[in-house]
């Protein structure tokens, strides 16, 4: 597990399901995603420390990130049994 950010360790050292924790961490990583969206669609100046890059692949580059430092691995990596 020392792949894993620290907010990971963290929750998980604190008895919080590596699931829910995943979930939860994508609900806020989408949430924002689209409140950044909406909010530039009426003064693109807003969220100006936001990455500028709103599409779906670079959305798709963050859910993968935050899956990774939540512990998971892509299938056929050595970690797989």
């Amino acid at each position: 597990m020392s792949d894993i950010g620290a907010l990971a360790r963290m929750a998980y050292e604190h008895g919080e399901n590596p699931l829910d924790y995943a979930e939860r961490q994508l609900e806020i990583l989408i949430t924002v995603h689209l409140m950044v969206m909406a909010a530039r669609s009426e003064d693109v100046a807003s969220f100006p420390g936001y990455p500028a890059d709103l599409g779906f692949a670079s959305l798709a580059r963050r859910i993968l990130g935050d899956l990774l430092d939540a512990g998971w691995t892509m299938p056929g990596s050595a970690d797989e049994p």
